[in-house]
């Protein structure tokens, strides 16, 4: 294959990623962003879980039941900001669309297939790459609070089982000698659902560690602090990358992998309306002793609590609104109430809590999206992860870089 000059778009997890894979690949990269390094967008504070067996879309049928309670604003880990803008009704009508069982099962089955791609390719990266992010093969519990939530569960673990993957119907208490933490636990727990082979990892260290190994090894370039505002092209192939502080930067081929800020780059790719911003909040802290080595998800309250070295994160919430949204705390507080409440030994040591927010590229049926632009030869993206950004980021890179290479 020959070599091209390619500037990928965007410094968190998906477009590091991608740059690994096209350097890898022999290819001259530019490493382009906004911010001043690497992974300082939704990478800098996701729930740092790698969900390689729960990548459930969020369109679901649990979903679709208690959207009553979710549009009259009654469940604190949803809300909901109705909006006239027409990309945002759409948005929400696919997204509907998309939560019946044979729909919600089948983007689940897409998400699980390149959730394994990303699990080897986080293999043979590891294998290759000195990188210190915290990773471990920490191993996930999915905590319920009723017999029934649980059971209802049952199906589900049976078809994933039957994919190969590892899931176990735990009690309580077999659930508390996997995890002893769960002893202090104050919330209420009927029984868990267990993946023994999730991992976890400190996404915004990955981001930069492996953006200094790409420039040391591979000799890519780097452009930060530099926002991207369309492209050039002659014809109908792509020229140059335009930006709104500096010279536009000829390339052979452009990568779009800015999460929500694709939205901004619509008159040159269309194909971003396919994706909604929603945005979600974490808490990070010092762990003390007894906090949990295995991460866990509270599943009615909506949180996910993991152990990165030596700090513990706390993350929730999924805030669907107008877009240009900001920090709010109010929604912060709550977060942190809601942990307290379940876990408040965990929080009475230290008040060094570093609150976070930020905005995940959702499209209606969760599956990231792959491709062309339409209209541009030469311009891909690799865009609308949501929340399994950290998850799905090398088995996205993977499947773009052989779709390049084709």
């Amino acid at each position: 294959m020959s070599r091209r000059r390619i500037a990928v778009i965007g410094a968190g997890v998906v477009g590091v990623s991608t740059a690994y894979g096209l350097a890898r690949q022999g290819h001259d990269v530019i490493l382009v962003d906004a911010r001043a390094e690497p992974g300082r967008g939704a990478s800098a504070g996701n729930a740092a879980q790698l969900s390689y067996a729960y990548g459930d879309a969020m369109a679901s049928p649990a979903l679709l039941r208690h959207l009553p309670a979710i549009a009259l604003g009654r469940d604190p880990a949803f809300r909901v900001t109705w909006s006239l803008d027409p990309h945002f009704l759409i948005w929400g009508v696919r997204f509907l669309a998309n939560a019946g069982s044979a729909r919600w099962w089948s983007n689940t089955a897409h998400i699980l297939d390149l959730a394994e791609v990303s699990r080897r390719e986080m293999a043979s990266l590891l294998a290759e790459v000195d990188l210190s992010f915290s990773y471990r093969m920490a191993g996930k519990l999915h905590l319920y609070a009723s017999a029934a939530g649980l059971d209802a569960m049952r199906p589900t673990v049976q078809r994933k089982r039957e994919r190969g993957l590892a899931q176990n119907l735990l009690s309580r208490a077999e659930a508390t000698l996997i995890e002893p933490a769960l002893e202090a636990f104050e919330g209420a727990v009927i029984g868990a659902v267990h993946t023994p082979q999730d991992a976890v990892g400190d996404c915004a260290e990955y981001c930069r560690g492996l953006t200094a190994h790409l420039v040391r090894h591979y000799g890519i370039t780097t452009l930060f602090d530099h926002t991207v505002t369309g492209f050039a092209r002659k014809g109908r192939r792509l020229h140059a990358v335009q930006f709104r502080d500096r010279d536009a930067l000829p390339v052979d081929l452009a990568v779009v992998a800015a999460g929500p800020q694709a939205l901004n780059l619509l008159r040159d790719l269309p194909e971003a309306q396919a994706i909604w911003p929603v945005r979600g909040y974490s808490l990070t802290l010092p762990a003390p002793a007894g906090t949990p080595s295995v991460s866990l998800t509270d599943v009615s309250r909506k949180l996910a609590f993991a152990r990165i070295g030596d700090r513990f994160r706390v993350a929730g919430l999924a805030d669907i609104a107008p877009r240009g949204g900001r920090f709010d705390e109010a929604r912060c507080e709550a977060l942190e109430k809601t942990a307290r409440s379940v876990f408040p030994h965990l929080f009475n040591h230290t008040s060094e809590v570093c609150r976070w927010s930020g905005e995940r590229p959702m499209t209606p049926s969760s599956r990231p999206l792959i491709g062309r632009s339409r209209l541009t030869a030469g311009l891909y993206y690799n865009i609308g992860h949501g929340m399994l950004g950290w998850t799905l980021a090398l088995g996205t890179a993977r499947r773009l870089v052989d779709m390049i290479a084709e």
